[in-house]
């Protein structure tokens, strides 16, 4: 079976499904738009579209989550990818740009972008230490250096 369809939902219920899921176990805070990824006997994953920290965030979108069950269908995550680019460009024409990230350090290489046609943009900077430090209730996380991934909706 193939996704069916990408739809937006419910903020809650999704969101605390994807931080049980995600490797992360978090969700960033200030996400503007909740996708749930269907198949055939319901959810298979979902994915988290926010603001990106740009001075042009109301053209700019950044996907900050997205989690599919391992038992997807092949292809699953860059056929989600591709909804989730058709329902941008389909409910906010005004955004020119999607920006994602990979944590090569957890063996995320990028290679569902990549599949889905999104372009490498360099990497982000590592200044050592760890995130989040200045902001209570939040993990220490070490930061590392990611794969920046850019794509037209």
């Amino acid at each position: 079976m193939m996704i069916r369809r990408t739809q937006p939902t419910e903020a809650r219920d999704v969101v605390a499904w994807l931080k049980s899921n995600h490797y992360l176990r978090s969700a960033p805070p200030g996400f503007i738009h909740v996708l749930e990824i269907v198949e055939g006997r319901g959810r298979i994953g979902a994915m988290i579209l926010g603001r990106p920290n740009s001075r042009d965030s109301s053209r700019i979108m950044e996907l900050t989550r997205a989690y599919l069950i391992d038992e997807a269908p092949k292809n699953s995550e860059s056929h989600a990818l591709a909804l989730m680019r058709k329902h941008v460009r389909t409910w906010l024409p005004q955004i020119r740009l999607l920006l994602a990230y990979s944590d090569p350090a957890v063996g995320h290489a990028g290679t569902i972008y990549e599949a889905d046609g999104w372009a490498q943009f360099g990497r982000t900077k590592h200044h050592g230490g760890y995130g989040w430090r200045s902001r209570p209730n939040r993990r220490e996380d070490p930061v590392t250096p990611k794969f920046r991934w850019v794509r037209s909706p």
